[in-house]
């Protein structure tokens, strides 16, 4: 079986996502004898902050505990699970070409080392924010754990051998971010920016393992999963938000969070 990008054998909670990231809270609520063997195409950190898991992936079998933290990348085997009824876990997710791009591809599935299992736990208990800061502050801790937790050795002069991000490209996400609610607009994009609108695609992906329309369609989804959790019904979230119609919003909706708006405005998710 492979599970699709964000998707789990859990309860969602909570969830936000910026720039190829996404940081989930969830329940365990699935038997361990009802998990099936699984991969997943996305990379992600399991932080245990309840109950006792179980990792069956190879090169990192172990019985886990609050506090610990599991890496597995993209399209690992394995058949974890909770021993206890009642586990809780963060989940941070990227694609599998931010995987690769960030050296996260090497090294197998493994318990990351006290100084990344430290920030991992930091992450883990920050509010996952609705406002641009927020996600940005978010993002830089996503991205100072994927370094820490990287084998690829660094250079000589402890820079990374990775191409930085460029200015203008951090720009144009934290501008879709912002203003998510807007059409996009990849022409004026990249105008503002000074690159051709395929530079500016390929630079995404590159970067942030998206699109500049899949990075803003899930900023508004966001945006409205935040809106349902406060209490606002489907219908107004939809309209407000500028979707077609509260279908077209419902279709959205379940394609990337795996249930419907109303369900989720419910605080429940179930696999």
């Amino acid at each position: 079986m492979r599970l699709r990008s964000t998707q789990f054998y859990g309860r969602f909670e909570a969830r936000c996502d910026v720039a190829g990231f996404s940081l989930a809270r969830l329940s365990a609520h699935t038997p361990a004898h009802r998990v099936a063997p699984h991969e997943h195409e996305d990379g992600h950190f399991i932080v245990v902050l309840a109950g006792r898991y179980r990792s069956a992936a190879r090169g990192a079998e172990a019985l886990l505990g609050p506090g610990d933290v599991l890496w597995n990348p993209p399209g690992t085997r394995h058949q974890d699970s909770f021993v206890d009824e009642h586990g809780l876990f963060v989940a941070l997710s990227l694609g599998a070409t931010q995987a690769a791009a960030l050296a996260l591809q090497e090294g197998g599935a493994r318990l990351l080392a006290p100084a990344a299992r430290r920030l991992a736990l930091d992450l883990a208990q920050q509010p996952l924010a609705l406002d641009l800061g927020g996600l940005l502050d978010i993002e830089q801790g996503c991205r100072e754990l994927c370094a820490l937790s990287t084998t690829r050795p660094r250079a000589a002069d402890g820079a990374s051998r990775e191409p930085r991000e460029p200015a203008w490209l951090r720009r144009c996400m934290e501008q879709l971010v912002d203003e998510c609610e807007q059409p996009l607009r990849m022409g004026e994009l990249a105008d503002a920016a000074g690159v051709h609108p395929v530079s500016l695609s390929r630079a995404f992906r590159r970067h942030y393992g998206l699109s500049p329309g899949q990075l803003q369609r899930r900023a508004l989804l966001n945006r409205a999963a935040q809106r349902l959790r406060a209490g606002e019904t489907v219908a107004d979230v939809a309209a407000a938000l500028g979707f077609a119609d509260q279908s077209h919003f419902t279709r959205l909706f379940r394609a990337e969070y795996r249930c419907t708006p109303a369900l989720w405005r419910a605080g429940f998710k179930t696999f």
